[in-house]
């Protein structure tokens, strides 16, 4: 009996099942895919009024947490010119804050006039804000929520809208302690913001590329913001069926409104849980898409089916004939690939890589290469990867050796400083002494009509007075601090102690403070006083380099859960190169004419010294410094990983 050959036998198979598979699967997959689109396109909607819920309670409560930060500046101890300063801080703080009035609790009135800018300037910090018209104060006073804020300490206005500006807004107020009264009774305070949503707006508007709109609901039912911005202007309700939800205390927080295949649209809605009111009602988000253009694309794909089974019977023998004679060309691709792979002798191209070839034997073979190449690719590129790393390591054993060799060079200086200053002020001392005495003597004796004979004596004192003051620091570079008792210390404690004795100060010359303090930090074992002098020092270093302001960044960290780390970051003047190895010698100065002795530095590595750390320092002339302090971690606050 004569047998069939291979080719006639794929095009008979690929004849009998290729009609009816195509149909049931095309029909399916119509089905299914209904059902999925739009089970996903409602999923898609409930994501994205989680989404937008999460950005209104970010923005909203972010600002009123933000605001209260007010509370620290301790405004009550301000003169009035300084209070205005303090509210120019505050509205720099954030390019939405429209305005800011310091308000009496008691009277109601205004402590100092409010901040804002009815034409915006271009300077850094106030670029970017909203221009506020004087007209608008009436209505900015009228929603601050002032009695609320009295209240609870902290409260969000009813939402209003500026047709005007064509922006929603809203106003946010925190209590602040007020200064006393004569009774010495204090005053309560409120410090209040009004912010524009213009930024929040606009991410619904955004909504609108998406094919959906969406809307954010307080508790009344009316849009604060809007795809539609004159929905929001106009704080016009939102009747769906989503809102409804929003005011239903029993509903779930989120979910997808399925209103069937009759629905004219898809609805999904998100709370604010953050922003709820008492009985239970809050703000939330509402999203809606027409659900004939949601299920558009399965339509499509339907017609599609329709016509791909009814051409199916012709593809059927085209491709049958086509896959018969094919068998062959597969294994030449693949024959190529592996010599193109291999290289004939030179190095072949790593890269290449077969493409699919099918289920059958042909295309394991294909599968089975293409994981080998994957393999040696992946080996090459290990070690690779390998070596940089190891020249990484290379690299920073090397800094740190030459870091190491740095602070022990300067630790041979400042042990030969400190034993020959100990040496100097011990044999200035005693003559200084007679002749600081002596001259205040005369002083008191001398004729006071004489004065050409007092003023050579005042000099005379004087002087004395500024040796006595070099040879008291040196003093104290040279002093054994070991008699003081030391204990664990919370460098977080340290660097908060350091920020509030100098915040008057640092604030006076405009410069904001950030502190990035790590919790759970390590303690290290000191003392909290000498500690707390070094940062103090840093951070008055730091200020004395930005004379115009700029930002002052304190951060603590730990290394490897062994080592704990302060870093003092300025945006000042920055440190030449040429000065970075002399900065921490005793009488190193670059401010001599302001009275500074350069004894700062030299102390500051004295007792980061005694404390068995490390100070490195980084700087760009025009950027700004970076101070590091490294300490050794106790020993009971290690932990095992």
């Amino acid at each position: 009996m004569p047998r069939m050959r291979v080719s006639l036998k794929i095009l008979l198979v690929v004849l009998l099942v290729a009609v009816v598979p195509v149909a049931v699967s095309g029909i399916t997959s119509v089905v299914l895919a209904r059902r999925a689109v739009a089970a996903a396109a409602s999923d898609k909607l409930e994501a994205e009024a989680r989404h937008l819920a999460e950005v209104a309670e970010t923005t909203i409560i972010g600002g009123l947490e933000d605001l209260r930060q007010a509370a620290t500046l301790g405004l009550h101890t301000l003169s009035n010119d300084e209070v205005s300063g303090a509210l120019w801080v505050i509205y720099r703080g954030d390019v939405a804050r429209a305005a800011v009035a310091l308000i009496d609790g008691e009277t109601g009135e205004a402590v100092v006039d409010p901040v804002f800018q009815e034409t915006v300037s271009a300077e850094a910090g106030l670029a970017g804000h909203e221009p506020f018209p004087a007209a608008a104060v009436d209505a900015f006073a009228q929603h601050v929520p002032l009695a609320d804020a009295l209240a609870t300490g902290r409260a969000v206005s009813v939402p209003y809208a500026d047709a005007a500006r064509g922006t929603p807004l809203i106003a946010l107020a925190v209590r602040v302690p007020g200064r006393k009264d004569a009774a010495g009774k204090e005053r309560p305070w409120v410090v209040a913001v009004e912010v524009s949503l213009r930024g929040l707006n606009q991410r619904f508007e955004e909504a609108a590329d998406e094919r959906f709109s969406a809307a954010l609901v307080d508790l009344e039912g009316r849009a604060v913001c809007h795809t539609s911005r004159a929905t929001a202007l106009a704080r016009a309700p939102v009747g769906t069926e989503g809102a409804a939800r929003l005011a239903d205390p029993r509903a779930p927080s989120s979910g997808a409104i399925d209103g069937g295949p009759d629905a004219a649209a898809l609805v999904a809605y998100a709370r604010a849980s953050r922003l709820a009111s008492p009985d239970g009602k809050t703000w939330g988000v509402v999203v809606e898409r027409d659900r004939a253009e949601a299920l558009a694309d399965v339509q499509a794909l339907s017609r599609r089916t329709t016509f791909w089974v009814g051409t199916a019977l012709i593809l059927a023998l085209i491709a049958g004939t086509v896959l018969a004679r094919g068998i062959a060309r597969p294994v030449e691709r693949l024959t190529a690939i592996v010599r193109r792979f291999a290289g004939g002798g030179q190095r072949g191209d790593l890269e290449v890589r077969a493409p699919n070839l099918g289920n059958d034997e042909i295309g394991e073979l294909a599968g089975a290469f293409n994981k080998m190449a994957d393999d040696i690719d992946g080996y090459t590129s290990q070690l690779r990867s390998f070596n940089e790393e190891l020249q990484k390591k290379v690299d920073d054993r090397t800094r740190e050796l030459k870091e190491a060799q740095g602070q022990l060079i300067q630790s041979q200086k400042m042990a030969a400083v400190g034993e020959l200053g100990a040496g100097v002020a011990h044999e200035i001392n005693n003559p200084l002494a007679g002749v600081l005495g002596s001259a205040q003597l005369a002083l008191l004796r001398v004729d006071k009509g004489d004065a050409r004979v007092r003023t050579h004596l005042q000099d005379i004192e004087k002087e004395a007075l500024r040796i006595k003051d070099i040879v008291d620091s040196l003093l104290k570079l040279s002093q054994d601090q070991a008699g003081q008792a030391a204990g664990t210390v919370d460098l977080n404690q340290v660097v908060d102690g350091a920020v509030a004795l100098l915040a008057r100060p640092i604030i006076a010359q405009r410069i904001s403070v950030k502190k990035e303090l790590s919790s759970g930090l390590p303690k290290v074992r000191g003392k909290i006083a000498d500690l707390q002098q070094a940062v103090m020092q840093l951070l008055t270093n730091a200020k004395d380099a930005m004379p115009e302001g700029g930002t002052l960044t304190v951060r603590t960290e730990a290394v490897d859960g062994r080592l704990v780390k302060i870093v003092v970051d300025d945006t000042g003047q920055g440190i030449p190169e040429a000065m970075k190895e002399r900065i921490f010698e005793p009488f190193f100065t670059t401010r001599a004419s302001k009275g500074n002795k350069g004894m700062g530095l030299a102390i500051v590595h004295r007792i980061v010294e005694e404390h068995g750390g490390r100070i490195a320092v980084d700087s760009t002339p025009g950027k700004g410094a970076s101070f590091r302090l490294t300490f050794p971690a106790t020993r009971e606050t290690l932990h095992l990983v």
